[in-house]
């Protein structure tokens, strides 16, 4: 049986002044605390940052909807990242879908195959690098959306 413990989320002053007194009564009880770091998953302004690339590059590019995007973005950008980076993706991937579909049905696959959802941190910032990159490329005007307001003020 697995002990859960406490957890926190050293994301504040105060989160961290509270983890520090966690350890110092343990400590001081004669029972040293055990610390473990997890993977960090993808962040919710990486996520948002990605969906809204989608929709300023499908603005932009009037004969591609969001969805059309979205699926280049995964097939091309996306699925090298994961299989430089997951091993587990990379001998499903090459072994049930990369010897056996076409270009088409590999884009309609993005549909339902976990792309962007499986990467982490870093993986997702070289994706958003990328997608920005490539595009940018194409002569496209990515924004950061953070940055929208200020953007659309300056543009007036």
């Amino acid at each position: 049986m697995r002990a859960t413990g406490q957890q926190y989320r050293l994301n504040s002053d105060t989160s961290v002044s509270y983890f520090n007194d966690e350890v110092a009564t343990r400590r001081a009880a004669g029972k040293p605390p055990t610390v473990q770091f997890l993977r960090e998953d993808r962040s919710l302004d990486q996520n948002a940052m990605i969906n809204a690339l989608y929709g300023q590059i499908a603005a932009q590019k009037e004969d591609e909807s969001v969805v059309d995007i979205r699926r280049h973005c995964k097939a091309y950008f996306g699925i090298p990242i994961l299989l430089a980076y997951d091993e587990a993706f990379s001998a499903m991937y090459t072994k049930s879908i990369m010897q056996h579909l076409t270009t088409e049905e590999k884009l309609l696959a993005m549909d339902i195959l976990p792309v962007t959802s499986r990467m982490k941190k870093p993986q997702a910032t070289e994706y958003i690098e990328t997608v920005i990159r490539e595009f940018s490329k194409q002569g496209l005007s990515l924004v950061n959306p953070n940055e929208i307001e200020s953007y659309e003020e300056n543009t007036k």
